[in-house]
């Protein structure tokens, strides 16, 4: 007899806690459709099949992990963009004026 065992849905909060992120997080990849859920009522449960497929999606940082533990479909990116991260300028602090009493 075949293994017919599905894992129960889970919730926004059971995922962001093993994403290490924030429950609203979650809701947004919903509503944004990145990732797959359903309602009941006005609840929100993800199925188990739609976390697996977003956690064995390779992000382009993962490109340069030799030792990642990675097993799912490999896409090679010819060029992949690095963050330019800006900094804002320090606000440089006027002196206070001294007064003489």
């Amino acid at each position: 007899m075949p293994n017919t065992y599905t894992p129960k849905p889970v919730t926004p909060d059971m995922l962001a806690k093993r994403w290490q992120c924030s429950a609203e997080t979650i809701r947004q990849m919903v509503y944004r459709r990145d990732l797959r859920a359903f309602r009941v009522g006005r609840m929100i449960r993800i199925p188990w099949d739609a976390v697996e497929e977003v956690e064995c999606q390779r992000s382009p940082s993962d490109v340069y992990e030799e030792d990642s533990a990675f097993h799912g479909l490999i896409q090679e990116q010819e060029n992949v963009d690095a963050i330019n991260l800006r900094h804002a300028r320090e606000k440089k602090r006027k002196p206070k004026a001294v007064t003489d009493t």
